[in-house]
């Protein structure tokens, strides 16, 4: 039998590849049957664009149900992967920038989704604020149940909208760490995360996409786009790239890359 692609998501597994109709049913009771708790199986038949993150879904075997309640490392997420953004794969990544984070650290994040970032920050570090912004209304409702759910509504502040709006001209709080996990964003975003920061110091978990020709991320193209993102909003900015990791392959030679940045006060 082929080999599919494939992610689970609490009771969901999502098929990740296109093939037959037979391969994908075939694959579909396979999976079923090895793991007993998989309740429903949809075949991912687009790819997770725009702003709001969403993605088409086909159903395939099982529950037609798409809420579903994913745990990982002590956190419990609601959500439906059909409306809303979540990924498994990035598991590793929200618990190391989870570890990052200092006691009585404030964060914006711009692009919360059903809070996963967050709340794994939120759960390492309780003397810790984190205000999270989300513009797909869905994943924002999400967002609010799950501040509940874990019990961080004392330290998980949400936002529904648009964050180029909300974090400029509503929230203007000045923080420590900015959280920007949406590559599409990502050229538009740094310049109003290193304003946010306080005092121009601080910490910018960036990420972005990039055509790699193999593992070895070209760090003097990454230096380059950041000056050039910089120059082009008319901002001089000191700035020390500290990490750089590949996330996962998004696509064959396309490269998801998490790309810490400490940013340095000139003066």
């Amino acid at each position: 039998m082929k080999n599919l692609s494939f992610e689970i998501i609490g009771d969901i597994l999502i098929i990740r590849d296109s093939a037959s109709e037979r391969t994908v049913l075939d694959f579909a009771e396979l999976k079923m049957n090895t793991y007993p708790y998989i309740k429903s199986v949809f075949l991912q038949t687009s790819k997770t664009e725009g702003q709001k993150r969403t993605r088409n879904l086909e159903f395939i075997l099982g529950k037609r149900n798409l809420e579903t309640i994913h745990k990982e490392h002590g956190n419990i997420y609601r959500l439906n992967p059909l409306h809303t953004f979540f990924s498994p794969r990035l598991s590793f990544e929200r618990q190391r920038i989870a570890n990052l984070v200092k006691k009585g650290e404030r964060i914006i994040n711009f692009f919360s989704g059903v809070g996963t970032f967050s709340l794994a920050i939120a759960t390492k570090q309780v003397e810790c604020i984190t205000h999270s912004v989300e513009i797909n209304e869905i994943a924002f409702k999400y967002l609010c149940q799950n501040i509940l759910l874990n019990k961080c509504q004392d330290r998980v502040f949400p936002y529904c909208g648009d964050a180029f709006e909300i974090v400029p001209r509503i929230l203007k709080i000045k923080v420590n760490r900015v959280l920007l996990p949406l590559p599409l964003e990502a050229d538009k975003s740094l310049p109003v995360a290193c304003n946010a920061l306080d005092g121009g110091n601080g910490h910018i978990h960036w990420q972005i996409t990039e055509h790699l020709q193999s593992k070895i991320i070209p760090f003097n193209e990454i230096d380059k786009r950041i000056r050039t993102i910089f120059s082009d909003s008319d901002m001089e900015v000191n700035f020390h790239i500290s990490t750089t990791r590949i996330i996962r392959w998004i696509a064959p030679r396309i490269a998801h890359i998490a790309i810490d940045l400490n940013i340095i006060d000139s003066e």
